[in-house]
């Protein structure tokens, strides 16, 4: 019944079709949301679940550059959102925010096994990267491939400002994610922070060996969101959308669409986290 009021309500405030805007940097999840080919990975699949239940005209699938995307947002006075985006104290002082939609452990940087291990001069006691600028001034010829138009969440962030672009190999555009990955496999860069989940997609389809370091002090999971532009319509939307997706936490598509695309190693930790994340807001008054 809840989700049913949501619905009109929604209905209600979008009395014109396609008034929300959802930018999609990525073809394959443009396609996903699109329903043309199944869902692949933790951040659409958490992203169909929410879109399929969506009524039709309620939302617009717009392909473009996360670049054009915050052109937009910065200029258009419809609701303008993009996916799967990570809260930054740069990017709250100018967006808002959904309720958290999908949580991926922590990025981990990746090396090629068929070189060296890393220095342990550049690890701590428990085999951890002491830190990224620690790595770099020691690795001085290596590179890290990156994109410059994504968070990597502010911990990262940070450390990776103080990352010389000397050490960096950036690549934009869309489907960073996949280009990113796959520049890193044929040994354009050195090294990769890379989501574990995503490793594991890539390797069920072609196995490669790495190894794989955390990093000191990282948090230990990261929260996507639906990141849209600061106007009255967003607002309202981000309202009701938020009501909906407390009742998707409910659900066990929910859990599902995070487990199933996980090794079992990584399965039981996401759970915990997952539990963390939605306990405390379940906890709290919508």
């Amino acid at each position: 019944m809840h989700v049913f009021l949501i619905s009109l309500l929604l209905l209600f405030f979008l009395d014109n079709a396609f008034a929300v805007q959802l930018y999609v940097d990525d073809e394959v999840d443009l396609s996903v949301y699109r329903r043309e080919v199944p869902p692949s990975n933790i951040g659409n699949n958490t992203n169909f679940i929410l879109i399929r239940e969506l009524k039709h005209g309620l939302l617009a699938l717009l392909p473009a550059s996360y670049k054009r995307s915050l052109k937009a947002m910065r200029e258009s006075n419809d609701v303008v959102c993009v996916a799967n985006r990570i809260k930054t104290p740069e990017r709250m002082q100018e967006f808002l925010f959904s309720l958290p939609v999908n949580i991926y452990l922590s990025r981990r940087l990746y090396q090629h096994a068929s070189d060296e291990p890393l220095d342990k001069r550049v690890l701590n006691e428990q085999g951890e990267i002491k830190s990224l600028p620690h790595l770099f001034s020691h690795y001085r010829q290596s590179l890290l491939v990156v994109a410059p138009t994504v968070s990597y969440g502010p911990f990262l962030d940070r450390q990776l400002e103080k990352v010389s672009n000397e050490n960096k190999l950036f690549r934009d555009g869309s489907n960073y994610y996949d280009t990113m990955y796959h520049m890193f496999r044929k040994k354009r860069a050195d090294f990769l922070l890379g989501f574990p989940a995503e490793i594991y997609r890539h390797q069920q389809q072609l196995p490669t060996q790495y190894r794989e370091y955390d990093i000191a002090d990282a948090p230990k999971y990261v929260v996507g969101h639906w990141m849209c532009n600061n106007n009255p319509k967003s607002r309202k939307f981000l309202q009701l959308f938020d009501g909906y997706i407390r009742q998707i936490y409910q659900k066990r598509d929910f859990y599902d669409a995070h487990l199933k695309w996980l090794p079992e190693t990584a399965q039981q930790k996401t759970k915990i986290y997952l539990d963390e994340v939605l306990g405390q807001l379940m906890s709290q008054t919508p």
